[in-house]
């Protein structure tokens, strides 16, 4: 039965639920709190019951995670309260063809405080209950966050540039953590670090912050809404552009290490490989920073080298003949340069499709995409809609982190794979568009669309800006189906025997993971015990940002948003170890 949003009093709804779930989970009573749930209800918590990250779904996974935690107990969780604020309340929103109540609450533990959030569905029986309840911890009693400073220091006495140089001090001589790339997610965790008390140092190997984004294609723009990928702490000016442009966000990030008060030695990497002692809780780490070594002794290490790590390069027979230019989509800076020349590129996704259109604006001969199986594409206006509904632009990015941090993945992806119809209606022009010009398309290996796939792969599709326009006239040929096999000294040769002429082979083939630009780093036995770093684990939970499997050794991988939701997450870890509150 559908209700209408507008005759839910979604307060009096919230209070009925609250207050059963919050009987049962403070009285310990497993079946009570399996009661407020549907039958395929999930329950997502971050570190309130296991230090981990954890997405149960239904009552008989919900059940056995509770009560083998070893802290489901009477009194364990306490002081469960509703919470409102000026973004976030109460509130009945659309669900599909449902309304469903959204229900903000917070909780303490003996440690801890945290927040909650549930969304409710009615029954059939007319009872509201949970399809999801996520509760997360925001911070340990006594160790809490700091907001902000005074700004005044030693009685009015010393001077802000004194009190930073004795700071900035400390931290290289003596760094608790070293975080290893100022990319969006590497400053990110630095910053949390700071505000939580711990001395960071960051290690950059290009010359300047944001060096990352400037050394990238001159047209590439940010695919995600401003508020989606603000950096935490610090939100854009009201005149920001809605979606990014690489170098806005390369001079921002290096604003933001300059706002922030991070200590970043740039052109610096780690020489030699680290050493951890077990005794100590300490790594010896040698960095070369600039030319000069220096020897730091960090209890934890933080991978923040980006999801992607080295290019992937496909190697082919027959390079010696080839005639023409190749490179990595990586190595591209604009498409100047080819004007009048027959140019491929092999792949189809975002980095393919924006460096055709660069191409063909600059004048290129010819221009053909190799698409060698499927691609998801979604137009740049769908994107931006959806996003707008978590994202708003008048409210701030911590509310949309709130709301969509709380909905577990795995969930999120049966959402997602029940709308495949929809999404293929929604972009039906588009599509056309790219049929005609010869392009395969999918929904993804399980029909569940681009922003899942952006989680699970991080890649595999394209988020289109014009590019189909381009197709649909023939300014940019699909070559679809079949991959290259070999050089000939004037373009490539293809397994399907066919062969194309080329001056100029672009490779947008991706990357290599985290995984292996680490393994460079510590080797295979620091990394035996290590598993997957990047993506989703079989609950839908990420692979960073939690431990690794290597004490003192962490990994945070992925876009600004996942760095603003969850390295408070990793840094409350990193407290719960020194104060002994959580082993590994």
């Amino acid at each position: 039965m559908t209700i209408a949003q507008d005759s839910i009093d979604p307060r009096a709804v919230a209070h009925a639920w609250l207050t059963a779930f919050a009987d049962a989970i403070t009285n310990g009573d497993v079946t009570g709190i399996v009661d407020t749930f549907l039958p395929f209800g999930w329950f997502k918590d971050v570190l309130t019951f296991t230090w981990n990250f954890r997405s149960l779904e239904g009552p008989e996974k919900i059940s056995a995670y509770l009560s083998d935690s070893g802290k489901f107990a009477p009194g364990y969780i306490s002081s469960v309260k509703p919470y409102e604020d000026r973004w976030v309340r109460p509130s009945a929103v659309p669900a599909g063809k449902q309304t469903s109540v959204e229900v903000p609450f917070t909780y303490e533990t003996p440690v801890a405080v945290g927040k909650g959030y549930a969304r409710l569905l009615e029954g059939p029986e007319g009872r509201w209950k949970a399809l999801s309840v996520c509760m997360f911890l925001t911070d340990l009693k006594g160790h809490e966050e700091q907001q902000f400073e005074s700004g005044i220091y030693g009685g009015h006495t010393l001077a802000w540039a004194d009190v930073y140089a004795e700071r900035r001090l400390k931290v290289e001589t003596d760094p608790q953590v070293l975080i290893v790339g100022s990319s969006q997610v590497g400053m990110t965790v630095a910053a949390v670090c700071k505000q939580n008390g711990y001395r960071a140092l960051l290690i950059e190997k290009t010359p300047r912050v944001g060096d990352i984004w400037r050394n990238r294609y001159p047209t590439l723009a940010l695919h995600t809404t401003r508020r989606q990928h603000e950096l935490l702490y610090q939100p854009y000016p009201t005149t920001w552009p809605q979606f990014t442009p690489k170098d806005k966000f390369a001079d921002w990030s290096e604003s933001y290490a300059l706002h922030q008060d991070l200590v970043v030695w740039t052109s610096s990497q780690i020489d030699g490989k680290p050493v951890y002692h077990e005794d100590s809780r300490r790594w010896d780490v040698t960095i070369n920073r600039n030319g000069t070594k220096a020897t730091v002794h960090p209890t934890y290490i933080v991978m923040a080298t980006g999801g992607l790590g080295s290019p992937v390069l496909v190697p082919l027979p027959g390079f010696s003949e080839f005639k023409g230019t190749t490179l990595h989509a990586q190595d591209y800076r604009g498409g100047i340069s080819y004007e009048g020349k027959n140019v491929v590129v092999v792949g189809a996704a975002n980095s393919s499709i924006d460096i055709c259109q660069d191409l063909c604006f600059h004048k290129a001969k010819s221009v053909t995409m190799i698409q060698r199986s499927a691609t998801c594409v979604i137009g740049g206006e769908t994107v931006e809609k959806h996003l707008m509904e978590i994202f708003k632009d008048d409210e701030p990015s911590t509310v949309g982190d709130l709301k969509f941090t709380t909905l577990p993945l795995g969930l999120y992806k049966k959402l997602e794979m029940a709308r495949t119809q929809e999404m293929w209606e929604a972009d039906k022009e588009l599509f056309d568009k790219l049929r005609k010009g010869g392009l395969k398309l999918y929904m993804g290996p399980n029909g569940e669309g681009q922003s899942v796939m952006a989680f699970e792969r991080g890649g595999g599709y394209w988020i289109d800006k014009g590019g189909a326009d381009l197709i649909a006239r023939g300014e940019i040929k699909v070559k679809q189906g079949t991959e290259p096999s070999a050089y000939t000294p004037s373009g490539l040769k293809f397994k399907d025997g066919s062969e194309l002429e080329a001056d100029v082979v672009i490779f947008a083939t991706g990357f290599m993971t985290i995984r292996e630009t680490a393994l460079k780093i510590f080797g295979e036995d620091t990394l035996k015990n290590i598993g997957r770093l990047h993506g989703l684990d079989q609950e839908g939970e990420f692979n960073a940002f939690r431990p690794s499997g290597h004490p003192g050794l962490w990994f945070a991988t992925g876009a600004a948003s996942i760095a603003r939701m969850l390295s408070k997450p990793l840094v409350i870890q990193l407290k719960a170890l020194d104060l002994g509150l959580m082993t590994l």
